[in-house]
């Protein structure tokens, strides 16, 4: 029988080892309920849903038997979690995709957070996936254009590169890998010419040994990517926004219709 580590907090580090010193390899956002593989006496080894592991620190959110039982995310960018509509004192921040129990109330929601609190939040939630389209990509990456660049970073408080991606298509309910490496891998059958790049498709970036860069392709040779924070850039070495540096390490572009396209 499986246990249950579900995220209590707004974002939670999760670390390479069982210690604060270790190096953080990603994040895992508030209701993510991860399935714990090992403990010791303040730290828990997880796996996410996209299959990573790391180490987390017992003081982030709940164990249990059973999943969070979420039946909404959050589509705000940021948003707070009161204790009711009137007092609005604040218990937790929200942030895109946030995972929470809630049903409908006046002016916005009653929810039910991992550790059984009630609360309310008049920020936005959807039940489902964003629209699973190439223009509904796009749209999403725009809105977290000036973000800023966060080793290990999954959420508008901080992205990396592959971690923008995932959340991305995440939303469209597409489960990409975490890494920009094994995102290749993941597409790597769907290689194209990157002059016939569509909205969506992504370019890779990196070494003769390794992808260590991915962006999203936005149109007409722009790309959306995070180094530094979120920004848009182009493949055209005549536009004031080429990026000559990244361009020296261009790898593939892949086509990710067998996502985007599918409802077409």
């Amino acid at each position: 029988m499986s246990t249950y580590f579900t995220i209590n907090v707004c974002v939670a580090n999760i670390y390479g080892e069982g210690n604060f010193g270790s190096p953080v390899v990603t994040q895992a956002l508030l209701g993510e309920s991860c399935t714990v593989l090992c403990e010791t006496e303040k730290w828990l080894r997880i796996k996410q849903s996209d299959d990573y592991e790391g180490w987390i620190n017992k003081f982030y959110g709940v164990v249990s038997d059973a999943p969070y039982d979420s039946n909404r995310s959050c589509n705000d960018l940021s948003g707070v979690i009161y204790s009711d509509a009137h007092s609005k004192n604040p218990l937790r921040e929200i942030t895109f995709d946030a995972r929470l129990n809630s049903t409908k109330s006046d002016q916005g929601w009653s929810v039910t957070l991992p550790d059984g609190t009630k609360g309310w939040t008049e920020s936005a939630l959807r039940k489902n996936a964003i629209d699973l389209n190439r223009d509904a990509a796009v749209n999403l990456s725009k809105q977290f254009l000036g973000i800023q660049y966060l080793w290990g970073g999954k959420s508008p408080k901080g992205f990396d590169c592959s971690g923008l991606i995932q959340t991305i298509f995440n939303a469209m309910g597409v489960a990409l890998p975490r890494d920009s490496g094994d995102q290749s891998r993941y597409f790597i059958n769907h290689k194209i010419n990157r002059e016939k790049a569509l909205p969506g498709d992504l370019h890779f970036f990196g070494t003769e040994k390794s992808v260590t860069h991915v962006a999203m392709e936005v149109g007409h040779g722009q790309y959306l990517h995070c180094q530094g924070w979120v920004k848009e850039e182009s493949l055209d070495k005549n536009q004031p926004n080429y990026n000559k540096k990244l361009e020296a390490s261009y790898l593939h572009t892949v086509s990710t219709g067998k996502c985007l396209d599918q409802n077409h």
